[in-house]
């Protein structure tokens, strides 16, 4: 009887603590810029302007040899957690 109540009572606070709700964003979203790229264009994540994130894709582009060109602003959710993104070309030199 003892093991049985005991049992009960482990899977009980099991329980209750799923359905807590645990601290805010504590892992969801980072401030931290990042950069995706797919080889001619280039996004940067976490930024509220083209300004904000121009250095980032110019840094990116530069290295291949080509210009950034700024292509438009997006908003990307993922796990319900969004975020702006501005989207960047790389062209070669004019």
């Amino acid at each position: 009887m003892r093991l049985i109540l005991t049992l009960l009572m482990e899977l009980m606070a099991f329980w209750l603590s799923a359905c807590s709700q645990g601290q805010p964003d504590l892992y969801r979203s980072s401030r931290e810029k990042r950069i995706y790229n797919d080889g001619r264009s280039v996004n940067i994540t976490n930024v509220e302007s083209e300004a904000e994130a121009r250095p980032f894709a110019e840094q990116y582009c530069n290295d291949q040899g080509e210009t950034a060109h700024f292509e438009r602003m997006e908003l990307l959710t993922y796990h319900h957690v969004a975020t702006m993104s501005a989207a960047f070309g790389c062209a070669p030199p004019q």
